[in-house]
């Protein structure tokens, strides 16, 4: 199935083309965005202007081109800030349904925050976490416990907003203009006492603002890997970035490819409500999610698709939590294997985050096309994000696949990205796919492993196959490498059942 979100913001209009697949996951093939500036002059005039409104219809008419054209299912538009506010609302809204036949939800500003959360953190999967989205208009603000929602609200600290305010007409900002938006930042956000926010809490951002300061850190870093979701972003480089920001008029930030002509004027307040935002509530850095709002409105109407709700939208609060958690539930290694690992695991041969990526791993050998080519094959699954992993952990993944297939492949690609991988890395890859390899034989040729015994000296397996024939020559390879990989003697006894090997072949042992 193919869904569209139109979602129409402050600044600009958004269009999402999704493929949806039948287990309910789902992945964007199309993206197309028009910076419409529909809330220009809101503030002062409290109605969307005519020649924002026209601007907004013309980039309508276009996405149902798109629509149309590709014969998309399902249609999913919503509007937020700007037409929140607006006193002419009903007559924008009628005039679109009239000239594009898209009949928009407005969202509450308590509606917009949730969505946005179960957005970005299903693909996450932080539990504690305070998770923000700064719009052109308006700053959401979720702070969960445990993926249950403590509090949520909503603010007029958008960066286009806040631009209008206390920007120049030429887009630049006087040091005294700037001095009082940060002193408007520091009044109106919560800090971190008042919000309740525990010690452990992780910072979360979304939108397009937080997205070009990630993407232009990268830049002046020489960051090796090109990708965002799940960078991490310290306070000392969002301040460096804000003070550079400032000094530049939108005309020389729009030459900075991470940021662009559609960003340039109102990426030095939005860098500012960031800046604001983390000194307040005291946190270092920030984990920027590539999924927001627009994955939250998917994710609800699958929820209430699944449910049989009269409305797409019709989820509560305690719906967006256990849709939360069920999408982070861990990954579980299958049974043929499971007990392979476990016991290494509680042994302290293998750590619990080797043991996470092994279980990733695992699940994604098992739908990985057939592919020749490694380097091919590695940024396939880098391209992925993988929840809950930072950019090292989904590195050491990719890895540990392309080391299970050829080892000095694995070895360059290591190189190639050490700047952002400890040295330990090397080993924990090399676990990994060791444990892969033979994971791989158990699982296709359907060989139980009855149980594993670890002592200082050896690990001892026990397995029972499925069928009547066993690759032994293949078994024999990965215990080796198996052996080699974790420095101790490892044994393995296969035991017959009546509906396998014949009764004389009780035990094979090497």
């Amino acid at each position: 199935m193919r869904v569209s979100v139109i979602d129409l913001g402050f600044n600009s209009v958004k269009l999402v083309n999704y493929y949806v697949n039948h287990d309910g996951t789902y992945k964007a093939y199309q993206r197309e965005g028009v910076k419409v500036r529909l809330g220009q002059g809101l503030g002062k005039t409290g109605v969307l202007a005519q020649e924002s409104i026209q601007r907004t219809i013309d980039a309508l008419r276009l996405f149902r081109e798109v629509v149309n054209f590709q014969s998309i299912e399902q249609v999913l538009p919503v509007a937020t800030s700007a037409v929140r506010e607006a006193k002419n609302r009903d007559e924008f809204l009628k005039q679109v349904f009239q000239e594009t036949r898209f009949r928009f939800r407005v969202l509450s500003d308590k509606e917009e925050a949730l969505y946005s959360y179960l957005g970005a953190l299903q693909s996450t999967c932080l539990p504690t976490a305070l998770f923000f989205d700064l719009g052109g208009g308006s700053l959401e603000l979720v702070y969960t416990e445990n993926c249950k929602v403590k509090k949520l609200i909503s603010l007029p600290l958008g960066g286009l907003r806040l631009s209008q305010i206390y920007g120049d007409s030429d887009g630049t900002f006087s040091k005294k203009n700037y001095s009082n938006m940060e002193a408007y930042l520091s009044e109106i956000l919560p800090n971190r006492k008042g919000f309740g926010i525990n010690l452990d809490t992780t910072l979360v951002g979304v939108g397009g603002t937080l997205r070009a300061i990630a993407r232009y850190n990268q830049e002046r870093s020489d960051y090796p890997l090109y990708k965002i979701h799940n960078y991490r972003i310290d306070l000392d480089d969002i301040i460096l970035i804000s003070k550079l920001f400032l000094k530049m008029t939108p005309t020389e930030i729009a030459k900075i490819d991470a940021v662009g002509t559609n960003r340039a004027d109102t990426i030095a307040a939005g860098s500012c409500v960031i800046k604001q935002l983390m000194q307040k509530l005291e946190f270092d850095n920030v984990v920027v999610s590539a999924q927001g709002l627009r994955e939250g409105i998917l994710s609800a109407y699958l929820v209430s698709s699944s449910k049989k709700y009269l409305s797409m939208y019709e989820i509560d609060q305690k719906d967006v939590e256990d849709y939360v958690k069920e999408r982070c539930k861990p990954d579980l290694i299958p049974g043929y294997t499971s007990q392979l690992v476990k016991p290494l695991l509680s042994s302290g041969l293998l750590k619990n985050k080797e043991y996470e990526i092994f279980a990733y791993a695992l699940k994604q050998v098992e739908v990985l096309p057939p592919v020749f080519n490694l380097n091919t094959l590695f940024y396939l699954i880098l391209d992925e994000d993988r929840a809950g992993l930072s950019h090292g952990e989904q590195l050491v993944l990719a890895l540990s696949i392309v080391h299970m297939k050829k080892s000095k492949a694995a070895t360059w690609l290591f190189r190639r990205y050490r700047s952002i991988m400890h040295p330990q890395n090397k080993k924990s890859i090399q676990k990994i796919a060791a444990l892969l390899t033979l994971a791989e034989i158990l699982e296709r040729a359907k060989i139980k492993v009855r149980s594993t015994k670890v002592n200082h000296k050896e690990i001892l397996l026990t397995m029972t196959p499925s069928k009547n024939t066993l690759p032994v020559k293949m078994i024999e390879i990965a215990i080796k490498i198996l052996q080699e990989t974790f420095g101790i003697g490892v044994n393995y006894s296969v035991l017959a059942t009546p509906k396998t090997l014949p009764r004389k072949a009780v035990a094979i042992r090497t």
